[in-house]
């Protein structure tokens, strides 16, 4: 391989490392949740909480992050966040209340509050028409972090041995950032700054207002949001609504084959898309099949399969590299804005992937068939935004 393709490809392994570290450390409160909740006192609502704590971060700082990205560069943002993460991964230990632990788990989410805002620019950048399946990498990254964590939280004698363990990865890789991180001047010429008479936006306010003025990138936010939403409330309502008709052993088991189907399905999914002539058919299909594997899985949970577990996941997880990498083919986005639009991206689809399944429990209640039903629908609903993106030719 050439020196470039290196170079890029190393680029890709750390921040998937950063991410993968991020997922490990979130999810092994749920891993540990048998210890955690014991240990501290804590009630269901306060646990939700800390579960949730992590995309606090993203939501507050990641447009001001992705401004930044764009304005000054990306290597000291990336590993001062992979740094104060190390530093709450490991601080956790040392929690005796809810408060405490809350807030040291919300600074954990300082690290993925600036890859995810980032990433859309840094890729980009790297790989250029191929965003997506580096892209695809990244999400099958985050989804090996949750395999992992919660595979191995239990087998940890005390949560602070484990959340050690999340320190050192959130060190490794933000040292390894150092290393393999583009300059600003790299980024500017990679998004072609300078050239054919391209000017960088001539303040952070003006290259944020330049962004939300685009529908696209709006569009994308939502559609990202609604259909990550979906899918990751229905990961987490599966698991209680197994238990009712199997051990939570089993469901446990069974439920981690749509972690597995997530990491093949973000990884197939951009090469699947190759395949198709318009991008926009490839979104609507994946979105129909997506609903409607969530919804048999909802009608046979009392007799699931391990077949069928798989089958969600991929397709699930399909499309979202794809449309995450769909601001960065907008001529102006790369053309200086892509911190910005990956900003606006990454808040508003955390936010409502906080948000939606908090709404689906308030109107639905405690009925895990029901919810089940909801996320399906909610999924194929996202097939209604297809017809409104850009077509290939006018991303050229």
């Amino acid at each position: 391989m050439s020196k470039g393709t290196v170079e890029k490809y190393a680029l890709l392994f750390v921040v998937c490392g950063i991410v993968f570290a991020a997922n490990y450390a979130r999810y092994q409160v749920s891993g540990l949740a048998h210890l955690v909740v014991s240990d501290l006192h804590l009630t269901s609502a306060e646990f939700s909480a800390v579960l949730f704590a992590p995309f606090v971060p993203a939501v507050v700082f990641g447009m001001p992050v992705g401004v930044c990205a764009d304005r000054y560069g990306v290597k000291v943002l990336v590993f001062i966040a992979s740094a104060i993460s190390a530093i709450a991964a490991a601080a956790r230990a040392e929690c005796a209340s809810f408060a405490t632990l809350f807030t040291a788990t919300m600074l954990l989410g300082a690290a993925p509050c600036v890859v995810n805002a980032i990433v859309l620019k840094v890729l980009g950048s790297a790989f250029g028409g191929e965003t997506d399946r580096a892209m695809g990498w990244f999400y099958a990254a985050g989804s090996g972090g949750i395999a992992c964590s919660l595979a191995t939280s239990p087998l940890f004698a005390t949560p602070g041995r484990a959340y050690a363990l999340a320190a050192v990865l959130f060190a490794v890789f933000g040292l390894l950032w150092l290393l393999v991180a583009p300059s600003a001047d790299v980024l500017q010429a990679a998004d072609g700054l300078g050239v054919q008479g391209a000017e960088p936006a001539s303040s952070s306010a003006s290259a944020f207002a330049t962004v939300i003025k685009m529908p696209m990138v709006w569009l994308v936010a939502i559609l990202l949001g609604v259909a990550l939403a979906s899918a990751t409330a229905y990961s987490g309502y599966l698991v209680s609504a197994l238990e009712v008709s199997t051990e939570p052993q089993v469901a446990g088991l069974l439920a981690s084959f749509v972690t597995l189907g997530s990491i093949v399905g973000s990884v197939a999914g951009p090469y699947a898309r190759a395949q198709f002539g318009d991008y926009r058919v490839f979104m609507a299909i994946a979105a129909m099949a997506g609903s409607a594997l969530m919804w048999a899985g909802e009608a046979f949970v009392s007799q699931p399969s391990v077949g069928l577990m798989f089958a969600i996941g991929a397709s699930t997880a399909v499309a979202g590299p794809v449309v995450q990498s769909l601001p960065y083919m907008l001529p102006e986005v790369r053309e200086g804005l892509a911190g910005s639009a990956g900003g606006v991206v990454s808040t508003v689809s955390l936010g409502l992937t906080f948000l939606i399944p908090v709404a689906l429990s308030f109107c639905i209640g405690e009925s895990y068939e029901t919810l089940l039903f909801g996320c399906a629908v909610l999924f194929g609903a996202t097939a209604l935004a297809s017809p409104f993106l850009p077509s290939p030719d006018s991303l050229m």
